[in-house]
């Protein structure tokens, strides 16, 4: 999961490491790690090309305020207070492709579908649907197996959790019911065929 997050930042923009560990405990939901597991992790990105990276040295970095907003925090990103030169990392073409197949793997995960969701924007819209209906899917599942199977427990707090675990799927199937509408309405509608050309 920590290669979807990093690639999915990349996307938005360049950014040194250090950066890119603040946006990771920023994303939805948060997404806390350490430096010790990011830069072995951006390591291997970049020796399977998914990453790229350049020394930039901060004397080299003008902060430029009519500059577009995503080269501007760019090149914001590139500074360093103590005047070292600073490693800043680039989604590469290939990194864009495994991009597209992490925000497309099986929505069973909570965790996963958070991150997928965060970053879903860079997938075509048929693509961003099937997500979500994956996802439903899941979760219609998962209330299947549940009713199925309810707690026998006498212990009413055990209840309770079941009740309330119920009531959550619930809330997140109505969620995304609500969302999986909205894109559908939001589809560009396929032009329609002239019946002119249907008529002999």
């Amino acid at each position: 999961m920590l290669d979807l997050a990093v690639l999915g930042l990349l996307k938005e923009g360049d950014l040194h490491g250090y950066e890119l560990n603040k946006r990771l405990k920023s994303l939805v939901g948060g997404y806390s790690t350490s430096f010790g597991a990011l830069y072995p992790a951006l390591a291997r990105l970049e020796r399977r090309g998914w990453v790229s990276s350049m020394a930039v040295a901060p004397e080299l970095v003008v902060d430029d305020e009519t500059a577009e907003p995503a080269r501007k925090n760019r090149r914001r990103s590139t500074k360093s207070k103590s005047g070292r030169t600073r490693k800043v990392y680039h989604i590469t073409e290939a990194g864009e492709s495994y991009l597209l197949e992490l925000l497309q793997e099986d929505a069973n995960n909570e965790r996963r579908f958070r991150l997928q969701l965060a970053f879903c924007r860079f997938l075509p819209p048929d693509r961003r649907l099937a997500l979500f209906e994956l996802r439903r899917a899941h979760l219609v599942s998962l209330q299947a197996m549940a009713r199925r199977d309810p707690v026998q427990s006498t212990d009413p707090y055990v209840r309770s959790l079941f009740e309330r675990d119920q009531e959550r799927l619930e809330h997140d199937l109505a969620w995304l019911d609500r969302l999986i509408a909205d894109e559908r309405a939001n589809r560009p509608q396929e032009p329609k065929t002239d019946d002119r050309h249907n008529s002999i």
